[in-house]
């Protein structure tokens, strides 16, 4: 997994995410969500890149979620696809998590 960040626009993060998200970088990911929360208007999680994400990814996502809103910030996830897009779908959280682009 990598993850490439910059701000987008009044303190807006942007965390662009590519490989595979699971139980082995669930931990690095967390934090990186966590980190780009501090200070932040708002964070946007772009999976277009992810080509898988088991339930522990979708575990964090939602931890991520949780913890960004009780500090005030947004954390919204785009452009998941393929199996990514189906396992938030199946697992009941697309729609809490995503904003369509």
């Amino acid at each position: 997994m990598k993850i490439r960040s910059h701000v987008i626009n009044d303190g807006v993060i942007r965390l662009a995410v590519a490989g595979e998200i699971d139980l082995e970088v669930a931990d690095d990911l967390y934090e990186a969500l966590i980190r780009a929360c501090h200070g932040a208007a708002g964070v946007v999680v772009d999976l277009a890149e992810v080509s898988l994400c088991d339930s522990t990814g979708i575990g964090v996502l939602v931890r991520a979620w949780s913890a960004a809103h009780r500090r005030g910030v947004d954390l919204i996830v785009i452009n998941p696809r393929g199996i990514v897009r189906r396992s938030l779908q199946v697992t009941g959280v697309l729609d809490s998590l995503v904003r369509m682009q």
